[in-house]
C-alpha cells in the first residue's frame, strides 16, 4: 500500500475509533438523547481534533493557556452539541477519559487527539 493511502487509512480508523468512543460516552452519561448519533459523533470529533490543533496544545502541551482554551472549547462544543449541562458535560468527559483509556488498551490505536 503506498503512503498516503496509509495515512487515509490510518486517519479513517483513528476517526471512527473517537466516533464510536464519543457516541457510547454520551448513550452512557444521558441515555436516550435525541442528538447522539454516530454521525454528530463524527463531526465533532473532527473539531475537536481540528481544535486540538488550532490552539497549539498539541504543540505547547507544557503551557497552561493553550489548555485552558481548549478545555473552552471543548465544553462548548460539547454541551451545544448534545445539550447537555455543565456537569453533565464533565461527567462525560470522565466517561469518555475511561472509554478511551479502554479502547486503546484493547484495540491499540490510539484516538484521535
Amino acid at each position: 500500500m503506498d503512503q498516503p493511502r496509509s495515512h487515509i487509512l490510518a486517519f479513517v480508523v483513528r476517526l471512527v475509533l473517537s466516533a464510536g468512543v464519543l457516541w457510547l460516552s454520551v448513550g452512557w452519561v444521558s441515555p436516550e438523547n435525541p442528538r447522539n448519533t454516530f454521525g454528530r459523533a463524527v463531526l465533532v470529533s473532527l473539531l475537536l481534533a481540528l481544535a486540538y490543533y488550532v490552539t497549539l496544545v498539541k504543540f505547547l502541551w507544557f503551557l497552561v493557556v493553550p489548555w485552558l482554551v481548549y478545555a473552552l472549547i471543548w465544553l462548548a462544543v460539547i454541551m451545544a452539541s448534545y445539550g447537555l449541562t455543565f456537569l453533565r458535560s464533565l461527567l462525560l468527559a470522565l466517561a469518555l477519559t475511561f472509554l478511551t483509556w479502554l479502547a486503546e488498551l484493547i484495540f491499540g490505536i490510539p484516538t484521535l487527539r
